[in-house]
């Protein structure tokens, strides 16, 4: 009886091992291989490019942590240029960036976009590798997808690095080819960027402002100027202040002056600083001061102050006066514009004629233009507006 339980037994191992056999067989016919355990990888503070950037493909925390160490470790001498011998090595690094860039947690993406910043640096450094520009491609993709995170964190992170390579160049002088590829490059960023102005967290918008503030393009950068009015947030305000502070062309006095009554804690500062940094001198401030007051009457009341000044261009003032939302401001302003005796001043006359919602103050201009309301329809066409920039002379 054991002799047969014994043989039972065996039978049994041998038909489970058959089937297993032909479930192999079976697979193997259809294009399966049994899975065969990779070798372990070992990944320390040594390890090569080489074994770093297969594993940075596959997510890998512990080659993205070695990596940002090695790139951002800061020694007494300056970093060396990317060698002819070490471009592939590095370029293949990015990729395996580029194609990770999703398996990391938030941290992790926030650090790979650090590591791609970290790796322009180098390139900076003449001389750079002949083919620096392989590396742009993945650099965008790693980029825009950061642009592009649902983490803000992430978002925030993208935006930094961003800001911070508009100015990039190679440490080598770009050929025609290459320049044309490399300003692109830069421009195809400034799309993804600009975007992130409207996202509902102020912490993105204000860094989408700050970005914009680097990049030296005025006809994209000037995107972020509308956001010094951002009625949700101060601190996106502030960038502004902060971020074009320098940027005349972009960021007007008169626009600054509006925000020395700025609700915000700090706000009002930041804008007298900025005015300050601009050439205004403290009375000139304390013009602004009045013509930004919140009372009418004390808004009005800067506009005999204004007349005969020789510092600044009184026409300037008198016409942002000419806009304000009180009626009898907007009429002393016209009066006070009729006794410049510029074409700047008669033109603003003309407008008001024109475009005035209150009828007083129509026909105030009417009067000190000598025109006859009925006749309105005859008023010569309206010239070129002037700049609203308060300036020194």
């Amino acid at each position: 009886m054991a002799a047969r339980r014994r043989t039972r037994i065996w039978v049994a191992g041998v038909l489970g091992l058959a089937v297993a056999g032909a479930i192999a067989v079976g697979l193997a016919q259809r294009g399966h291989r049994p899975r065969v355990a990779r070798p372990l990888v070992v990944i320390d503070e040594n390890s090569p490019l080489a074994t770093l950037a297969p594993a940075l493909r596959e997510g890998d925390g512990r080659a993205l942590a070695v990596l940002q160490h090695r790139l951002s470790t800061k020694t007494e001498t300056p970093p060396a240029a990317i060698s002819e011998a070490e471009a592939e090595a590095w370029l293949e690094t990015l990729a395996g960036l580029r194609a990770g860039f999703l398996r990391f947690g938030g941290y992790g993406r926030a650090t790979a976009l650090g590591v791609a910043g970290k790796v322009f640096e180098r390139l900076a450094v003449d001389p750079a590798p002949t083919d620096w520009i392989k590396t742009l491609q993945p650099a965008h993709d790693v980029l825009t997808a950061g642009l592009a995170d649902t983490d803000l964190d992430v978002r925030v992170s993208a935006l930094m690095e961003v800001g911070r390579l508009w100015s990039w160049i190679p440490g080598t002088t770009p050929d025609a080819h290459e320049q044309e590829k490399l300003d692109a490059w830069k421009e195809g960023l400034v799309g993804p960027v600009t975007r992130r102005l409207s996202d509902r967290e102020p912490k993105s918008r204000a860094a989408a402002v700050a970005c914009l503030g680097l990049l030296p393009v005025n006809a994209s950068a000037m995107a972020a100027i509308p956001y010094l009015e951002d009625k949700e947030s101060g601190a996106v305000r502030q960038q502004v202040l902060v971020s074009f502070a320098h940027r005349n062309a972009l960021l007007t006095e008169d626009a600054i002056a509006r925000h020395l009554y700025d609700p915000e804690p700090n706000i009002p500062e930041t804008a007298e600083t900025v005015l300050k940094i601009r050439g205004l001198t403290r009375e000139q401030i304390s013009l602004a001061r009045l013509i930004n007051h919140p009372k009418p009457g004390m808004r009005a009341s800067v506009i005999p102050l204004l007349k005969n000044r020789t510092d600044v261009d009184p026409v300037v003032w008198l016409i942002q006066l000419s806009r304000d939302n009180d009626e009898s401001v907007r009429t002393a302003a016209a009066e006070a514009l009729n006794s410049q005796g510029t074409s700047e001043a008669r033109a603003r006359l003309v407008e008001i004629v024109r475009e005035d919602q209150s009828a007083s103050v129509r026909a105030v201009a009417a009067k000190l233009l000598g025109l006859d309301l009925s006749a309105t329809a005859a008023l010569p066409p309206l010239p070129g507006s002037p700049s609203l920039n308060p300036k020194a002379n």
